[in-house]
């Protein structure tokens, strides 16, 4: 069941990217989180009627967007991302 976004939200899908594994020469404890970096690449699924920026015409490209504003929500199994379009930077073409 797909979530329609409302009041300017855009339901996103994360984009996988590539992993580096790097070697560190510190020690750090087994369960040390890295910090996740400020912006991600994610695919636009879907878009509130009153977006005013981001339209119909953005569903399946790729976006950049602000990852700390990122709101994870799990309805019924499965795992929505939603996104206020004011946190878009840009789309990539």
């Amino acid at each position: 069941m797909p979530l329609k976004p409302f009041n300017r939200h855009v339901v996103l899908s994360p984009v996988e990217r590539e992993v580096q594994e790097k070697k560190s020469t510190i020690l750090v404890p087994d369960d040390y989180i890295q910090n996740k970096v400020p912006y991600e690449v994610y695919k636009v699924i879907d878009v509130a009627r009153d977006c005013e920026k981001i339209t119909d015409t953005h569903v399946n490209r790729h976006v950049v967007v602000n990852n700390n504003m990122i709101e994870e929500i799990k309805v019924h199994g499965i795992t929505y991302y939603l996104l206020l379009e004011n946190y878009i930077y840009g789309a990539l073409y």
